[in-house]
């Protein structure tokens, strides 16, 4: 017998060579968005927001006030998304709940029985700022803070 008449099956071979090149693509794509994962959030977030009448979801959240009073044991707290209000997105406060919002901004007072605590707001769109706030920060040490 010559190696000439021997007859090779090649079926299949096509479909593992595709399947083996997806496997690879796929893997490259779940590397890229773990480790780019918030940086294309944010880009998806601002792309979005650029086209009228859609919900930016929050792209930035920023926490602008944050008052503990001892007496009352309650923790006022102001926040911000894009720099003011968007009637798209509701914020959360961890611990607290849902913030109540106005044409400026968002807030919420929140009874706790000490600090320092830490709050978190998160948007609707899954964006999150958070914050310490000690015994006795006030509103311009918490700005000094928030500028360094």
């Amino acid at each position: 017998m010559s190696c000439s008449s021997r007859v090779v099956d090649e079926r299949g071979q096509g479909a593992v060579e595709y399947a083996l090149l997806l496997m690879t693509v796929g893997l490259v794509l779940v590397v890229a968005v773990t480790l780019l994962g918030s940086t294309l959030g944010e880009l998806y977030c601002r792309i979005n927001a650029a086209f009228p009448g859609s919900s930016s979801g929050g792209c930035v959240v920023a926490i602008t006030r944050a008052d503990y009073d001892e007496g009352r044991q309650e923790l006022s707290l102001g926040a911000t998304v894009d720099g003011g209000y968007d009637p798209y997105t509701t914020l959360t406060a961890a611990p607290g709940g849902l913030m109540a919002s106005n044409d400026e901004g968002y807030y919420l007072t929140i009874p706790l029985p000490g600090c320092p605590c830490r709050v978190v707001v998160t948007s609707s769109g899954g964006t999150s700022a958070s914050v310490t706030v000690g015994v006795a920060v006030s509103t311009t040490e918490f700005s000094s803070l928030l500028s360094e």
